[in-house]
């Protein structure tokens, strides 16, 4: 097993990738009328470090339980932060309201080409670092990441199995390729805040269709054990959503690639101190 460590990004997660492609893309025009986005923390962070690098103004819409260490991050790198509503969902429909107010450009955290395309380059380096893997297991929130690696990887070896990961009590990408439709989740449960999509977007549903080989879920305890797992063997920090790939193998190995040599993309590092001690007091893995 090899881990692809995306804890080690500038903003301790992979959201930055997309975001720096969505804002390189933009025109000079288009960025001087600042940026906008909705997140539950990453990908807030994500656009605000790629909007300090730019100089432009940055609005990120918060939920109002979010991941106070990941809102204060946000602030820290420059942006502005709007806390409304109870859910990612109703963060969102609160920055869309405003972006249309302000002309500034949403920066979608998994519904948009650029940001998928920025997504996928956590496969080009696989592929440039490492020889003979044949399956890649990824978090799924709402599906960009998984988008961006599943089409990259099968484009230049398609016999390479993508497996997503999703928590049992956020699993709409699950139920959405079950369906053969995207499907919207009531409520979502999880201590994962980086994975709890109420529904995959448009964009990342289609590409999951086509290149993700299965999806698979884990609990919240196995994630907690995963990253005590994570601290005590490698050293490493990771946040639940971070971590889930490890759980999926340590604990449903013959549903994600008992016997194979796999890729597990450990996503993010931004862990509350709450957390982080559940973590540790959890049981050891096996």
């Amino acid at each position: 097993m090899h881990l692809k460590l995306e804890s080690v990004q500038p903003i301790r997660a992979f959201k930055v990738r997309g975001a720096l492609n969505k804002l390189m893309r933009m025109s000079p025009e288009r960025r001087a009328a600042g940026v906008i986005t909705a997140s539950a923390g990453n990908h807030g962070m994500g656009v605000a470090y790629a909007a300090a690098q730019f100089q432009v103004a940055a609005t990120v819409y918060v939920p109002l339980a979010a991941n106070q260490l990941k809102v204060d991050a946000i602030k820290r790198l420059g942006a502005r932060v709007v806390a409304a509503g109870d859910s990612y969902h109703e963060a969102f429909v609160a920055a869309t309201e405003e972006q249309q107010r302000t002309g500034a450009t949403f920066v979608h955290a998994y519904n948009d080409p650029d940001v998928v395309a920025g997504q996928g380059t956590v496969a080009l380096e696989m592929l440039a670092q490492l020889q003979g893997f044949d399956t890649v297991v990824v978090p799924v929130g709402g599906g960009g990441l998984i988008a961006g690696v599943s089409m990259y990887l099968k484009a230049r070896h398609p016999s390479v199995r993508v497996i997503g990961v999703e928590p049992t009590g956020a699993d709409a990408m699950r139920r959405s390729l079950e369906a053969g439709r995207i499907v919207t989740l009531e409520r979502v449960n999880t201590i994962a805040d980086g994975l709890a999509a109420s529904s995959p977007g448009t964009l990342s549903f289609d590409l999951a269709r086509r290149y993700v080989d299965r999806v698979v879920t884990v609990e919240d305890g196995e994630m907690l054990r995963a990253i005590r797992a994570l601290f005590e063997w490698e050293h490493l920090l990771a946040e639940p959503a971070g971590a889930a790939g490890l759980a999926a193998l340590l604990f449903h190995p013959s549903e994600v690639a008992a016997g194979r040599r796999v890729v597990v993309v450990v996503s993010g590092a931004n862990v509350s101190e709450e957390v982080l001690v559940q973590a540790l007091k959890s049981r050891r893995p096996g």
